[in-house]
């Protein structure tokens, strides 16, 4: 057995664990993640500049519209009632919400927003997001949070992932979500 055969069957093990510590580091390490285009950086940005108008415009048709079409058709089977009854629903209930909520401020930044990648190479974002409301008896309310910006075909949708619920749907319509961990929001009073 030649000395340079043996030095290569010594090494094996060592080129093992240098080739698995560069797949983790790859998994865990952020910078890796692919950045985004400047077009989906541009519809990004006009999604989210239209949420935040229908937001302040109490467009309700146009909010729900942002959820991922998958996850209502989900939310709708589970449901066992047709999508077009889900919708009125979910409007209904965003009515009596804000019927008791005056919402004072709303915004996400995009500027600010922590970008990622699945394992399968499509990128996401965690977008900040603070609301300040005001309910009656409650005074005025800030909330922080993250607002998880995802492509699917080509469009982006936006998912409140500080509610524990949603984030099940998200995981169970989008597999490649299980293991991404989201942030819950922050609530404080805030002095009128």
């Amino acid at each position: 057995m030649s000395s340079r055969f043996r030095q290569t069957q010594a090494f094996r093990p060592v080129r093992g664990l240098l080739a698995l510590f560069v797949v983790l580091a790859a998994a865990v390490s952020p910078a890796w993640a692919r950045p985004l285009t400047e077009a989906e950086t541009a519809a990004l940005g006009d999604k989210v500049e239209a949420f935040d108008a229908a937001m302040r415009a109490g467009d309700y048709a146009a909010i729900i519209e942002v959820i991922p079409p998958a996850m209502l058709e989900y939310i709708a089977t589970e449901a066992n009632v047709p999508a077009d009854e889900l919708l009125a629903a979910l409007k209904g209930q965003m009515d009596e919400i804000f019927a008791s909520v005056e919402l004072v401020s709303f915004g996400m930044d995009v500027e600010a927003a922590e970008e990622g990648e699945l394992a399968d190479g499509s990128p996401y974002v965690l977008l900040p997001t603070t609301t300040v409301m005001e309910a009656e008896g409650m005074g005025r309310i800030k909330v922080d949070s993250k607002t998880l910006g995802l492509l699917d075909g080509g469009d982006w949708y936006l998912v409140r992932v500080s509610d524990a619920a949603m984030v099940g749907v998200l995981r169970q319509v989008y597999p490649q979500f299980v293991g991404v961990e989201f942030p819950a929001e922050t609530m404080t009073a805030l002095e009128e």
